[in-house]
């Protein structure tokens, strides 16, 4: 195998080139800002960032299945409401946990059951739960002070230590674990990947693909509410349009993690690479004094990019379709056996 044959196998590889990317940047803002690297710094905006990454996972697991999710930046700041909400009538950190969780998956339901039973656009429905979710948070936060309720179990989330290490770190790496199991392994992942890369061919190999897409949407909304726990948890404070915009930049790390538009192709810790690229972007920026209405000129860009960059794995794989040398069979070749594989679950759970 040549050098170049080798070096296009490797950057068509899902995550890999943003890996690169992320390692370039964090050298370059460690030499503009010295302080970059310190362990309270890399502590505060890895802590930051969690939240994000949660529903970057989320929205990448939708957009794999060739969906989209716009509600998960509301859903999340709604979830974080709720949890604040019920603590500050007096429930124990269980129920407020499960409240915001809770939250997150009736949203994830709704969305799901509209777009696979009403067959209603994602895009239309996922833009109305959205407004939906900002509305219900305004009118939570003006009947009821979600302002300094720091409780000691609730605020341990993200504030307690496993091994001098903040919880939510190992909340979030064993949730990621978990996602990329699920989708790597299983035969709702076989599914998830059928389905985005031809939807009718999976459903004529028996895939439900009504059931599959349904089942993307709530682990969207159960990570959003996940997501929003642990953004009330940091914060100890909910205000009305907490997460919007948020969906934006997760959809962003998503695209930047190699996670296809056109959907088929994706990976958890690809997204989360492609999030945490953007987070060092925004941690990098604030160091240096850049102005913070920046970063959302930076997050266009890179979904731009990311777009981009997509277009660009696909020409090689059609190169590599057409025949021409790349060092391994095409990707678009085993599209067939990802629908095949899945419809090979189906049967075995029949």
């Amino acid at each position: 195998m040549s050098t170049r044959e080798t070096t296009t196998k490797v950057l068509s590889t899902v995550g890999v080139p943003i890996a690169i990317v992320l390692v370039v940047l964090v050298v370059v803002f460690q030499i503009l800002s010295p302080v970059f690297l310190e362990p309270s710094s890399v502590r505060d905006y890895i802590t930051n960032a969690i939240p994000i990454l949660l529903i970057t996972v989320g929205v990448a697991i939708v957009i794999t299945a060739g969906g989209i999710d716009l509600s998960i930046g509301t859903v999340a700041g709604l979830s974080a409401g709720t949890s604040l909400w019920a603590l500050s009538a007096g429930a124990s950190t269980v129920v407020g946990i499960l409240c915001g969780l809770a939250t997150g998956v009736l949203f994830g339901l709704i969305n799901g059951l509209l777009i696979t039973r009403l067959a209603i656009n994602d895009f239309i429905v996922t833009l109305a739960t959205l407004n939906v979710a900002a509305g219900l948070l305004v009118v939570l936060t003006e009947s009821v002070s979600l302002q300094g309720l720091r409780m000691p179990g609730f605020s341990s989330l993200v504030y307690g230590r496993i091994l001098g290490i903040p919880t939510s770190f190992w909340i979030a790496v064993i949730v990621f674990a978990v996602m990329q199991f699920v989708l790597a392994r299983t035969v709702l992942g076989r599914r998830i990947f059928a389905v985005g890369v031809a939807p009718e061919a999976a459903r004529n190999a028996g895939v439900n693909v009504e059931g599959t897409r349904l089942n993307t949407f709530v682990i969207s909304g159960l990570l959003a509410g996940a997501a929003g726990v642990l953004l009330a948890s940091r914060l100890g404070t909910v205000q009305a349009f907490l997460g919007v915009g948020y969906e934006f930049t997760a959809i962003a790390g998503a695209v930047l993690g190699g996670v296809s538009l056109a959907g088929g192709r994706g990976s958890v810790w690809a997204a989360v690479v492609g999030g945490l690229l953007l987070a060092t972007v925004q941690q990098g920026l604030r160091l240096n004094g850049v102005d913070p209405v920046y970063f959302s000129i930076v997050t266009g860009i890179c979904i731009v990019a990311g777009v981009a960059f997509d277009r660009g794995v696909q020409r090689m794989m059609l190169n590599r379709m057409l025949g021409r040398p790349t060092g391994g069979p095409p990707t678009g070749a085993r599209q067939p056996d990802v629908v095949a594989s899945a419809s090979a679950g189906s049967r075995a759970d029949s």
